[in-house]
C-alpha cells in the first residue's frame, strides 16, 4: 500500500462514477465519509478507508451510519486495500441490502437503476 499524504480526489472519483458530491467529512487521517447524490436524487453514503485490510468493525461503523442517516445505499470503499473474511461475514450477517463492500466506486447508473439487486456487481467478492 502506498501511504497517502493527502486526501484522495473524491470529487473526481465521484464525478467519474456519475455522482455529485454533497458532503465530505474527514473522520480520521485515513477515513472519510462522503455523501453523494445520483442523477435520480438518491443519497449514497460512502465510508472510504485508506488501509490495507478493512475489518468487521468498519462494516459495523458503516451500518450504524446507514441506520442513522437512511441513505438509499451505503458503500464501504477500500482505498488501496481489501476486505477481511470477517468483514464479508459481518456484512452478510447484518442482512441490510443497502450495505455494499467495494474496492472502487460503483457507477451511479447501476446503483440508481438496479438498487439492491445490483449487490453482486457492487460487492467486491461475496
Amino acid at each position: 500500500m502506498v501511504k497517502r499524504s493527502r486526501m484522495p480526489d473524491f470529487e473526481r472519483m465521484a464525478r467519474d462514477a456519475g455522482y455529485r458530491v454533497t458532503g465530505i467529512e474527514q473522520l480520521r487521517s485515513n477515513r472519510w465519509l462522503l455523501t453523494l447524490s445520483d442523477g435520480n436524487g438518491c443519497t449514497i453514503l460512502v465510508l472510504a478507508q485508506a488501509r490495507p485490510l478493512i475489518g468487521s468493525a468498519d462494516v459495523q461503523d458503516l451500518w450504524e451510519l446507514v441506520r442513522l442517516r437512511n441513505p438509499a445505499i451505503g458503500v464501504l470503499l477500500a482505498l488501496d486495500g481489501g476486505f477481511s473474511p470477517a468483514a464479508h461475514h459481518t456484512c452478510a450477517e447484518l442482512r441490510d441490502r443497502r450495505l455494499h463492500l467495494c474496492t472502487s466506486l460503483p457507477p451511479a447508473a447501476i446503483s440508481a437503476t438496479e438498487g439492491p439487486s445490483a449487490r453482486g456487481v457492487l460487492a467486491s467478492s461475496r
